[in-house]
Order: structure tokens, then sequence, then C-alpha cells
């Protein structure tokens, strides 16, 4: 029988990030007890994006901060720790320690970025009309679940990006609507809550079929003509009005072209051409996107 549990509170990350332990004496130590945690947060094959506009997204910003939780088969998930990026000095820093346990046996670590989401659910923010706010509904999170006693150097905590970014690059035609621009740009999500749970049998954090009404997001204006919003996974059928905005005192509606599935994890990109006698939406690409890499690390300090 698969074995689940249920995340009662308690890690995108879209990144690798190395913690250097304070004190180490493997030597003599046959468990881990009490020491700082040797770790790196990696993303494979999905991206955990802070810079969530750029291609590669594989910078930290200054002020960025993930949560993370350490607790072991015995214990119950206790207070989590703030790690925060110095974007002068290129360092971590951490507002408590980060440490095994005095338990023997598995441990388990979760984490978290955006850092003030809980790691068992996250509901989709409505308003992403900046890039800051875009930034709020990036959430990526990640589980790692052995016996410290294994490593004496490092532990990996694989991330995962859990979102769908959807990307659009729009022109509008300048003998239709001379000098104007599109305002108030939004993208239907088909599902706005979601949460997550253990399955120890597969070794990761499994996403729960996302629930909650379907809502409108405000979407971010960014680079001119393009604009940029993050739904929850969720399928879409062919007619389903899929993007809005206003442009000249008018409201658009624009419809989904093709039957589409949006998986975590993936950009989907598109163009969107508006005249007066036809709006036209074509898919451009869906890219897994592009993680972090060990020339990216940073230290913990």
């Amino acid at each position: 029988m698969k074995k689940t549990i249920q995340i009662s509170y308690a890690v995108f990350a879209l990144m690798a990030m190395s913690f250097a332990a304070c004190t180490q004496n493997e030597d003599i130590t046959p468990f881990l007890s009490g020491q700082e945690i040797n770790a790196t947060f990696s993303i494979r094959g999905v991206q955990t994006r802070v810079n969530t506009l750029d291609y590669y997204g594989n910078q930290w910003e200054d002020g960025n901060q993930i949560n993370v939780q350490v607790f072991t088969d015995e214990t119950a998930p206790g207070d989590s720790i703030h790690l925060t990026y110095d974007g002068n000095n290129k360092t971590w820093s951490r507002d408590s320690r980060f440490h095994w346990l005095d338990k023997s046996g598995k441990h388990t670590i979760l984490a978290v970025y955006p850092s003030e989401y809980k790691f068992d659910k996250f509901d989709l923010p409505k308003n992403q009309d900046s890039s800051e706010a875009l930034k709020s509904a990036d959430l990526i999170n990640g589980y790692w679940h052995e016996d410290p006693d294994r490593y004496d150097r490092y532990v990996d905590i694989p991330m995962k990006h859990r979102m769908a970014l959807v990307m659009i690059t729009y022109h509008v035609g300048t003998a239709d609507y001379p000098n104007m621009d599109i305002s108030e740009p939004q993208v239907y999500s088909k599902h706005m809550n979601v949460t997550f749970k253990i399955d120890q049998e597969q070794g990761k954090l499994v996403m729960d079929q996302p629930t909650g009404n379907p809502d409108w997001v405000t979407a971010c204006k960014h680079d001119t003509n393009k604009f940029s919003a993050i739904v929850l996974p969720g399928s879409y059928a062919t007619g389903e009005i899929f993007l809005k905005f206003e442009l000249d005192n008018k409201n658009f509606n624009v419809k989904m072209k093709t039957p589409t599935e949006f998986e975590e994890g993936y950009r989907y990109t598109y163009e969107l051409n508006i005249g007066k006698n036809k709006v036209e939406l074509t898919q451009i690409s869906s890219d897994d996107l592009a993680g972090w890499d060990n020339d990216n690390e940073e230290e913990l300090k």
C-alpha cells in the first residue's frame, strides 16, 4: 500500500545552495546530532525562479527568502528557519540554527519559496500586476527524508517548481489602434488552491488535485509588449476564454484554440495579434524550464 503523510505544517526553487557546517567531527561521531546541516537545494529539469521574468532565472536577488524545517519520524514539526539572501555579498544568512536534531533515525527536511507560505498548502495570489507580485505566486518546494548518518558532507534536497507560467507577447495593429496599448490584462486560472502531502514511497512531495473555483489573475505587464501570469496546473478546453484585456475603451476576450493541459514547472509562451476585425492567439512553445546549477551555489554564512 502506498504510504502518504499529510503535512500538518511545515522545503524554486528554482537553485542550488550550500550550507557550510559550523562544526563537524565525522571521524569520531557516530551520529550527527546537534551539528549544522550541510545541504544543497537543487532543481532537476524545472526552474526555480525568483527573478521570475528572466529566461533562465539563475540569479537570486537581494532579500529573497526561503523557509526550511527539520523534524524526525518521532518528533512533530517545530519552528521553521528563514534563510535570506544578501545580494551585495552573495551570501545567505539564517535567523536560527539549521541542524540535525537530538534523535537517531530518519530526518525530514522541508523547504518552500516564497517563505511566507506554508509547506502543505498554497493559495494562488489573484493580483500579479508587478514583478514583485508575480514572484509571490512562483511557488517552489522540496522534500528530503533519510538517515543523516549516511551523509557525512552534503545532503541534496530536490526542489520543484509547482506552478505554470503563462507569457504573452502581444502586437496591437497600428492601423487599427494608432498609438494605443492594452490595459488590465488577465489570465484565467482553472484552480486557485492546492495542497501537498509527503509520499514516502515516491520520496517526494506530491501535489493533490488543485481545488477552488476558477478565477481571473491580473497579469504583470513588462518589456513594452508582454504580460505574464502564474496559474495552477489545469486543463483548458477549445473555445474556453483564456485571456481578457481592455483596449480603446473596449473589452476583449481571447479563447483557447486547442485543448491544452498546463503542467507544473512549465512555461507556456503565446503570441497575441490584435486588430479590429480579428484577435488571434498562437502558442509558440511549452518549455520545461531550466534550473540552477552548481556554478550558482551560494554559501550560508
